[in-house]
């Protein structure tokens, strides 16, 4: 796994702005100062106006007086505008840490592939491990969705099941197959399934319990010729 990180906004006028947020970008060095520092929409107008950074640091650090820890590292680099939420991966390869400011005010916590898996940035502070780490929770989530496209989804679109059945697939097959360790995995369905894997949107939306620490609803979008945003999903 890389550690490369980037943010993102979406704009009142339905735009996105994104662009690198440095390495290391895991949540306890990228999520945590989001969190700490930039939850208010004029505080995260600051930060965006500041252009890309290889550190997140506190608002008015870049200007010196604050510890390395402490400090805003900004590029010289604006950032970058699209129309739609997934082009904000486009600019950076290998890109594993995506942190997401939508129009309700919050930040989004983005697991930026092969599904963009987005989930509220507050969920990932409450499952972090004992080294404050939120890899096996990742992996955890990638299981879920992949056990609910197979296991769940055809209860709601009676289409996916003639799909699957055209297909020659069975669900629960398929299901062992991208297992490992007991853990399905997206990358496997992607890879070894792809006509399954192109029947959805490629972003995948999970939304929590009223404290945010556990997945109520994961939802998944038949693919369209346009792709709607998640944040009128």
């Amino acid at each position: 796994m890389g550690d490369t990180s980037i943010i993102a906004r979406r704009l009142k006028n339905g735009h996105v702005q994104y662009g690198w947020s440095g390495n290391g970008g895991y949540f306890k060095n990228v999520g945590n100062r989001l969190l700490w520092w930039y939850q208010s929409p004029k505080d995260v107008e600051y930060l965006f106006s500041l252009g890309e950074t290889a550190l997140i640091g506190q608002i008015g650090s870049e200007n010196g007086g604050y510890g390395w820890f402490d400090t805003h590292s900004p590029t010289g680099e604006p950032f970058s505008i699209g129309d739609t939420e997934r082009e904000i991966f486009s600019e950076l390869d290998f890109v594993d840490y995506g942190y997401f400011y939508d129009i309700d005010h919050k930040w989004y916590y983005i697991i930026p592939g092969p599904f963009r898996i987005k989930m509220p940035l507050e969920l990932i502070k409450n499952r972090l491990d004992e080294e404050d780490h939120e890899f096996d929770f990742r992996d955890e989530v990638g299981a879920k969705v992949a056990s609910f496209i197979l296991q769940d989804y055809q209860k709601y679109d009676s289409a996916f099941a003639d799909f699957l059945k055209n297909k020659g697939y069975d669900a629960e097959a398929v299901l062992k197959e991208i297992s490992e360790d007991g853990l399905p995995s997206n990358y496997k369905l992607f890879e070894r399934y792809p006509s399954i894997y192109k029947y959805f949107d490629d972003w995948v939306l999970i939304k929590t319990n009223a404290d945010n620490t556990e997945i109520s609803e994961i939802i998944v979008k038949k693919r369209s010729k346009i792709h709607v945003e998640t944040c009128n999903w």
